[in-house]
């Protein structure tokens, strides 16, 4: 019964120690999707230019053409150009959304399986740390406590319907 006790306390640490890294994570997250809004900013706005320039109405019509064009070395330096306007537009997406969500909504964000590539980039360079903020604090203790509920009540339930064995002193 001692292990069983060890094993829930350490389990209920571990589960709190991986929910406070939530916070931590997303300022991380943010800050590799400002780095790269920044390295691509100059870029976007480029290709805006040069859409203007030469008459286009927009970047998409630019790139468009270029496509369509016959020489491969355009059309591949076009379909490019789109992916980094795609990936600059979803970075920014993403930026505005974990910036302004809350404990909860920056978790499910993680777990979708689209952001596991520049997650897994993120994580990398990450050091765990506690977060500074009460309300991720707190938000990580409720969590923690309802997760180890819902996982370890079915243990307790199970321990507990245990039959006892009885000792019967004759004297």
């Amino acid at each position: 019964m001692i292990i069983v006790r060890l094993i829930d306390k350490l389990f209920f640490a571990v589960l709190l120690i991986a929910l406070l890294q939530i916070p931590i994570v997303t300022d991380h997250y943010l800050q590799y999707l400002h780095g790269y809004v920044d390295a691509t900013e100059t870029e976007v706005l480029h290709y805006q230019q040069l859409a203007r320039d030469y008459g286009y109405a927009d970047t998409d019509s630019m790139l468009s053409a270029l496509i369509a064009n016959s020489d491969p070395l355009v059309s591949a330096d076009a379909r490019h150009k789109q992916a980094v306007i795609q990936a600059h537009a979803q970075a920014r997406q993403a930026m505005a959304i974990l910036q302004s969500s809350h404990y909860f909504e920056q978790f499910w964000y993680f777990i979708q399986p689209r952001q596991y590539a520049r997650l897994t980039k993120v994580l990398e360079l990450y050091q765990p740390s506690l977060p500074l903020r009460p309300q991720a604090i707190g938000a990580a203790i409720v969590t923690a406590i309802c997760l180890y509920l819902l996982l370890w009540l079915p243990v307790f339930l199970m321990l507990r319907k245990r039959p006892k064995h009885h000792r019967f002193i004759s004297h």
